[in-house]
């Protein structure tokens, strides 16, 4: 009974961190240096990736970029700033958090996902690789030793 409800546990939370996020927005243009991150780093965008609820534009200064909301709704990004993508469009009254990062030199790593579902994060392979380790040294540790401490 524990075997299983501990198997249960692991696979419920290594399942439940792929599910990928619902995009809200889109990258429609970018004119100079862009960067996104959609959960671990910052990657070079590219115009028409999806954006969800969390992820974060970085324009770096003399950039510019525009993110597209399903309803329509433009939001432009002028360089030098990092802006947090709302659930929900401009437009319709939520608002997006920028911060202004003035004169800073930035580089892209790796290539990256350009839809932001390209894989899970590395991060997610190990928290669910340590929930399964711990699930079986507890599996397999037995509660009546047959050498105990104390004779």
């Amino acid at each position: 009974m524990k075997t299983s409800s501990l198997g249960f546990i692991a696979f419920a939370l290594f399942a439940g961190s792929a599910v990928a996020a619902t995009p809200v927005a889109t990258l429609e243009s970018t004119k100079g240096n862009v960067l996104v991150n959609q959960g671990e780093e910052f990657v070079t965008a590219q115009p028409g990736v999806a954006l969800a609820s969390g992820d974060r534009v970085m324009v770096m200064v003399g950039a510019e970029a525009v993110v597209q909301f399903a309803d329509g709704c433009a939001l432009p990004l002028t360089g030098g700033s990092i802006t947090t993508v709302p659930a929900a469009s401009t437009c319709g009254g939520a608002m997006a958090q920028t911060e202004q990062v003035g004169q800073m030199y930035a580089q892209a790593v790796g290539g990256g996902s350009s839809s932001g579902s390209g894989g899970l994060a590395t991060s997610t392979y190990v928290v669910g690789a340590l929930v399964v380790g711990i699930g079986v040294a507890v599996a397999t540790t037995s509660n009546n030793p047959s050498n105990p401490i104390s004779q």
